[in-house]
């Protein structure tokens, strides 16, 4: 009765295998392995079933010598060949597994090495996740901030409109915005940040990036107060212009007018005063169109911006002191005469600075329209210099601030670096079309 017993107990636990060798059969990619597994435990379970049969004298195949050795032979054979193929896959799957271990690895220096304060939120709110530099921007512990919500972190007012942000964040996908965050010390300090909705296989996440807009703020005063003085010193030099140019022909002009009422008409000196009056007056007009042309080219408005480049670089390029080469793409009037002026001021700006302060013997100037982008790329073999430093003391770059200022007005982009010899920059301006007869 205990054979018998212990007999069905082994084929119900060889069963029970099998279905859960199918269980993983369905589940896993490499099949074969298991289905040679589950071919074997059959085997075993016909074995004790052929053993209870024999047991019963229903059949006495399990008392014949051949079939419980080649039964035998058969179950060994298919279990070494499925576990030799189920150890090639668990060094497959340890082999990914460190190579799972090794990318987050990677990722989780990257996550706390990057100077950008970085934060993962539930959709609630809650923080789940942050990296050093808001830990050290913020004052606080990583395990602190862990049990916070984004709005305990934020100042002010500003925690009221946390919830807003997050449902623009879900609704939208994406919010940028500026806002100001609090230390554990309580200081307030402004940020920009770059919030997106992030699906996952668990749930949904919320990855935000804060940069710190106080450098930004800073800069954009310093920007400011330079175009302040640019445009103030340009009205000085126009003053200068007017005063010292104009002023004198014109109080020439006065004198012989009234010098005029003294003599009779038909006379010789009659006529010579008249003769001197027009003589000063062209010279006055001469004057006046120099002016002018120093305020806005007329090569600019009348033929366009590629015209008006090539024109002052020919200009330099024949005292030979200075070789500039040009190169133009798909550049045309549609881009409109306001951009048309600022890329040419800032052209003339980078030329100037070049020639004052580079020691530069060849200059490059690349520009394009490409995909409703206006693109400029300037180069130069000078000695180059400290971009952060000029815009600080602006002394002998002043023009560097006003440039970066002209293009972040029009939201454009502007890049620059040293490139030893010499500088690189690069400008990019979306386009707006226009006609023809807007200029």
């Amino acid at each position: 009765m205990a054979s018998i017993l212990l007999i069905s107990a082994s084929m119900l636990l060889r069963l029970a295998t099998f279905a859960v060798v199918m269980n993983y059969y369905k589940d896993s990619r490499h099949r074969f392995a298991w289905l040679l597994i589950a071919a074997a435990m059959v085997l075993l379970a016909l074995e004790n079933l052929f053993q209870l049969l024999a047991i019963a004298r229903v059949s006495n195949l399990a008392q014949q010598q051949f079939i419980p050795h080649s039964a035998g032979f058969a179950v060994s054979v298919l279990m070494l060949t499925g576990t030799a193929m189920i150890n090639t896959i668990l060094k497959r799957l340890a082999a990914a597994e460190r190579r799972k271990e090794s990318i987050e690895k990677r990722y989780q220096q990257l996550f706390d090495t990057t100077s950008d304060l970085l934060f993962v939120l539930m959709p609630d709110g809650k923080i789940i996740e942050v990296n050093h530099a808001a830990c050290d921007r913020l004052k606080m512990s990583r395990e602190h901030l862990l049990t916070k919500r984004f709005a305990d972190i934020k100042a002010g007012a500003a925690a009221e409109g946390v919830m807003d942000h997050l449902n623009d964040i879900r609704k939208k996908g994406y919010h940028i915005f500026e806002t100001e965050l609090l230390t554990g010390q309580g200081v307030r300090f402004p940020v920009e940040l770059n919030c997106r909705l992030v699906d996952t296989e668990e749930n949904q996440h919320i990855t935000c990036i804060g940069r710190s807009t106080a450098q930004r703020r800073e800069l954009d005063k310093k920007v400011r107060i330079a175009i302040i003085e640019t445009e103030e010193r340009e009205r000085r030099r126009f003053a200068k212009e007017i005063h010292d140019g104009l002023g004198p022909l014109l109080s020439t002009v006065k004198l012989y007018v009234n010098e005029l009422e003294t003599t009779q008409p038909g006379t010789a000196e009659h006529n010579e005063y008249i003769g001197q009056v027009n003589h000063l007056l062209d010279e006055a007009i001469h004057n006046a169109r120099n002016i002018a042309n120093n305020i806005t080219p007329r090569i600019l408005a009348d033929y366009g911006l590629q015209k008006a480049v090539e024109n002052f670089t020919e200009a330099i390029n024949a005292t030979r002191l200075l070789a500039i080469s040009t190169h133009f793409e798909n550049i045309d009037r549609s881009i409109g005469s306001t951009l048309e002026l600022i890329y040419f001021r800032i052209i003339s700006e980078l030329i100037n600075n070049t020639i004052k302060h580079a020691n530069a013997s060849q200059i490059e100037i690349r520009l394009w329209l490409k995909e409703g982008k206006l693109c400029l790329d300037y180069r130069d073999n000078g000695q180059g210099f400290d971009l952060q430093e000029a815009i600080e003391k602006g002394d002998n770059h002043m023009g560097v601030k006003n440039i970066i200022s002209r293009v972040r007005s029009l939201n454009g982009v502007f890049n620059f670096r040293n490139t030893m010899p010499g500088i690189e920059i690069q400008i990019v301006v979306d386009v707006q079309p226009v006609s023809q007869h807007s200029d």
